[in-house]
């Protein structure tokens, strides 16, 4: 009896000692430290063309569990979702703390590697970035946190995001051999007070929403869809269905028709089996003639690309159409649609107050525009407003318009891309019957047909984003510096040389603390030390453009071997230069 009672006294006091016994919930998580094998909050991110085809996994480093990356080349980035893990604690997040640890290189030696801590907070997903590193082998790993400022915070439902990059790499940079792996752990994201946040574990990692990228490719409108072609094979594997009279009828001059695809090679093209010339590819394929987004999810195929395998006859390139990739290969979406250059704005001008919304066909905007505004109507100036609506329209309506009274601008004739519409300085001139901006009226206003809101509205010199393929990559161009500072290129390879033709462009991919980039050529043998597309060069989305025709300009020579060896970049402030290429423009 006393045995039972003995065993019976234990067990109470084990439960007196257990939470569940008490109804209390176990602690909960705070430190992200891969014991449980869990990492399915994060995943590989390619933010930039600088981002590498990572791999992640969980490893034994330094005692413990840790996220191993590893990359074959250039800089690896792991994304995290944040929003995920905190769910309604996520504006409560003010600082993002980890260990970072690194293996040996594979000649068996302690190499230093670096990287970045990125927070994209706020409703535009602002950038704010801190950085970490393993310098010393004997403080390996290393620990760096990352603290945002009291104006930038985390916003639930806007996209917010955290990414870790390795981005220096001493052994690549002395040895040139396989990037060293590098290793996470213990990633906790603390309050104001410095307090850890608890952590949902089983949130799934989503890639961020950037939007659609259009990167070398154009604009489409009048789309036709092409209904139901949604089609998978394995590589050199074709499959497809007939073409419907709509989509066969919208095959004309000018026409694109465009793929949104993924591909284990990040190839796809279009296959014609019953044209009157045969069995045929067009596009991709080794005839390199479609133009091919950064990401590899979008291709457009030129209706001349198709007129010049198939002949100009629309009817005798056979009833059916098909895609093929040299691998695995998925197809979401066909469509054909007239194509348009993208556009941004140069130089341009904020229109202060200008966030509004309507119902459809309400009016509103502002009441003056400002002086800078005004100064910044002139030809070749165009207006973009940022925008979303129900119908997907805008316009812009001028109420006080003194040749023509109470006018609309740009109904059905805007320029939209994207959640952008641009409205030149010549359609509000012939709309308002004068070409002085004085004539026009002091109000401004937008209005769609269905619902709508505007964000932003904007007034600067139009130029075209150039539609771009067939790029060849100036390796070794990722470099940074500081302002005024130039780093680059000691020499042009043969293949980059032959590819600076009349027609191409060089493609930047950079930040810079002022927005800007150029080109430096160092040693023009006719003009010396020289600055190319400063101030002149195009610039969107991350890149610069620079033609060779500036080059030519500036170097003083149409022959190449004249712009002597070397190519470097530059900018006002701080950059960093994450890829150069060289690519054809379109004809």
């Amino acid at each position: 009896m006393r045995k039972i009672l003995v065993t019976l006294l234990v067990m109470a006091l084990a439960l007196s000692m257990t939470p569940w016994a008490l109804g209390e919930e176990a602690s909960p998580v705070t430190c992200i430290d891969f014991e449980d094998g869990s990492y399915g909050f994060l995943g590989v991110s390619k933010p930039n063309g600088n981002a590498a085809d990572a791999t992640i996994e969980i490893a034994d480093f330094n005692g413990s569990k840790a996220l191993k990356v590893s990359a074959p080349a250039k800089s690896p980035y792991v994304g995290i979702n944040v929003e995920g893990l905190l769910g309604d604690r996520l504006a409560d997040l003010r600082s993002v703390s980890a260990e970072f640890g690194v293996d040996n290189a594979e000649d068996g030696t302690f190499y230093a590697v670096s990287g970045v801590i990125y927070c994209y907070v706020g409703e535009a997903n602002d950038k704010v970035t801190g950085n970490w590193s393993v310098y010393m082998a004997k403080k390996n790993p290393n620990s760096a946190t990352l603290t945002l400022d009291d104006d930038k915070a985390f916003v639930p439902g806007a996209g917010n995001y955290v990414e870790i990059s390795k981005e220096t790499d001493n052994y690549v940079t002395k040895k040139g051999g396989t990037p060293v792996t590098f290793y996470i752990d213990n990633i906790q994201f603390l309050d104001a007070e410095g307090n850890p946040l608890p952590l949902d574990l089983t949130a799934e990692y989503v890639a961020p929403s950037t939007g659609t990228d259009l990167s070398n490719l154009w604009a489409l409108k009048d789309v036709v869809e092409f209904p139901d072609f949604v089609k998978s094979a394995g590589g050199w594997t074709q499959d497809g269905l007939e073409m419907p009279e709509d989509f066969v009828a919208a095959l004309v001059p000018g026409s694109v028709v465009e793929i949104e695809f993924s591909s284990d090679n990040g190839d796809i093209w279009a296959v014609m089996p019953d044209s009157a010339a045969g069995w045929m590819r067009v596009g991709g394929g080794g005839n390199g003639t479609d133009y091919v987004n950064n990401s590899k999810s979008i291709a457009q195929i030129p209706y001349e690309t198709f007129v010049e395998f198939l002949g100009e006859d629309v009817s005798t390139w056979g009833a059916r159409m098909q895609c093929e990739a040299s691998g695995n290969w998925q197809v979401f979406a066909v469509r054909v649609g007239q194509r348009v250059p993208q556009v941004t704005l140069t130089d341009a001008v904020t229109v202060e107050g200008f966030t509004v919304s309507g119902a459809g066909w309400a009016q509103a905007g502002v009441d003056a525009l400002s002086e800078d505004v005004l100064a910044a109507l002139v030809p070749g100036s165009a207006v973009e407003i940022e925008f979303e609506s129900a119908s997907g329209d805008m316009w812009i309506v001028m109420p006080d318009s003194a040749n023509t009274g109470w006018t609309r601008v740009g109904q059905g004739t805007a320029t939209i891309i994207g959640n952008k519409a641009y409205i030149t300085f010549e359609q509000i001139a012939e709309a308002c019957g004068s070409e002085n901006v004085a004539d026009w009226g002091v109000r401004m206003q937008c209005e769609a047909s269905d619902a709508w809101s505007v964000y932003s509205v904007r007034v600067g010199k139009l130029v075209e984003i150039p539609a771009v393929k067939d790029f060849v990559d100036i390796e070794g161009f990722t470099v940074s510096g500081a302002g005024w500072a130039q780093a680059g290129v000691d020499a042009l390879s043969e293949d980059v040389l032959a590819a600076l033709v009349p027609g191409s462009v060089v493609d930047i991919e950079f930040e810079s603390a002022s927005g800007d980039m150029w080109i430096v050529m160092p040693d023009s043998v006719n003009t010396g030390w020289t600055r190319v597309g400063q101030g002149t060069d195009i610039i969107a989305n991350g890149h610069a453009y620079v033609t060779f025709e500036q080059l030519a300009e500036a170097c003083g020579s149409e022959n190449v071997a004249d712009w002597g060896p070397r190519m470097q970049c530059e900018a006002s402030d701080t950059w960093s230069v994450y890829s150069v290429r060289v690519g054809k423009t379109a004809e």
